[in-house]
């Protein structure tokens, strides 16, 4: 008797999806209702308009690159992703708008979300509650963190401890003894200078100036002539494009050369040359090797991989982006996923990314059970823009 009515249960909530009637108690069926023969559904929210627009828009670049050399090799038996792509506008409520479209109304079977991670953060209850698999692009810890409430949720870009790590080991090794902090003061900033303020002192760095500036401000002049006064040995800048390029405009006006400026991960890649012009040259920025590739002289298939997808990236759209290789991996993990797993159950997906190890475009990245930011440190290299360009530093 208990099995029929499950059954009749089943059936039930089978015919409530066909007729398109959303109700909760039938989420396990909308789930396993993606395991048809078509195509699977990946919905990406990113940033194609508002102040991070430039970054997300090379999400979208990515993405659209990768599924189609994706597609072109079959998934699953010969099945294709197919990407949803919706724009977020920089607005957590726009970006929440479209988690819950993806969810409730196109059935995807995983959610790529763009690198605002005050857009991102709000999200992560939503995915919790419907079971869906969502991978980040953006920085802050709380993506991720805590674990245990942020089971469907995972993210592909260095975490700011280890950003700041990488920093403060870079600096103690060149004798510096005290730093500027200048921070954009959203949730990723602030955890960026938690970071470099907790890291700074435990390589006997003294932080003689703290500086912050709103997302959206057009001049950080005021602060760049703070920090200089402190006479600080270097500065050290956590912003995103287009605040960071102005910012590095403020501090070179400010008389603080481009030498003694280091960022972490989010500065912009390439579209921070773009945008602090002159004032780029020389600063420094903690960020996947792939951005430099060009100089590394490793022969591993890792590389290989890496230099290809540089390559067919520069091909594509006329200069390679350093955020590009974030995007990608993330669909190449949830691909992986897939086919580990031979469907799109919500729960079998997540369980696979949870365990995933792969020596990915940005990096290695190894998510654990206690660890749903899965890049490695060892992934992450110091760089320097020598001549326009970004180069492994010295």
């Amino acid at each position: 008797m208990f099995q029929l009515r499950r059954t009749a249960a089943a059936l039930s909530c089978a015919a409530l999806a066909a007729a398109a009637v959303g109700l909760s108690g039938c989420a396990a069926d909308e789930s396993s209702a993606s395991d048809s023969k078509g195509d699977i559904k990946i919905g990406a929210s990113l940033e194609l308009s508002g102040p991070t627009q430039s970054i997300g828009t090379v999400y979208k670049k990515a993405l659209q690159l990768e599924v189609a050399d994706l597609n072109k090799k079959g998934v699953l038996n010969g099945r294709k992703l197919k990407l949803i792509i919706k724009d977020n506008g920089t607005d957590p409520a726009k970006n929440t708008t479209n988690i819950n479209d993806f969810i409730k109304n196109e059935h995807v079977a995983a959610l790529i979300d763009g690198g605002c991670s005050a857009c991102t953060v709000p999200v992560t209850s939503v995915v919790e509650k419907a079971k869906v698999p969502m991978i980040a692009l953006s920085s802050a810890s709380a993506v991720t963190e805590p674990v245990a409430q942020r089971q469907y949720t995972f993210k592909i870009s260095p975490n700011p401890a280890q950003d700041a790590d990488v920093l403060m080991t870079s600096l103690k090794q060149k004798h510096i003894t005290s730093i500027g902090l200048l921070n954009v003061s959203n949730t990723y900033g602030q955890d960026g200078r938690k970071s470099v303020t907790a890291l700074a002192k435990k390589n006997g760095i003294k932080v003689v100036s703290t500086q912050s500036f709103g997302q959206d401000d057009k001049d950080m002049s005021a602060q760049a002539t703070k920090i200089k006064n402190a006479h600080p040995d270097a500065v050290v800048m956590w912003a995103v494009m287009p605040a960071a390029g102005i910012a590095a405009k403020n501090l070179e006006d400010a008389g603080i050369k481009g030498n003694e400026v280091y960022m972490d991960a989010g500065a912009g890649a390439e579209l921070f040359v773009k945008g602090a012009q002159s004032a780029a040259e020389g600063t420094h920025m903690v960020f996947p090797q792939t951005l430099a590739i060009n100089d590394v002289t490793s022969t591993t298939p890792q590389v290989a991989d890496q230099k290809q997808w540089f390559k067919e990236y520069s091909s594509k759209y006329g200069n390679y982006s350093g955020f590009a290789s974030f995007a990608a991996d993330a669909l190449r993990m949830i691909k992986q996923a897939i086919e580990k797993t031979q469907g799109t159950d919500h729960t079998k997906l997540r369980d696979a990314l949870e365990t995933m190890g792969i020596d990915g475009l940005s990096g290695r990245i190894q998510n654990s059970a206690k660890q749903h930011s899965g890049l490695q440190e060892s992934a992450l290299a110091v760089l320097e823009v020598k001549n326009g360009e970004w180069h492994l530093s010295n």
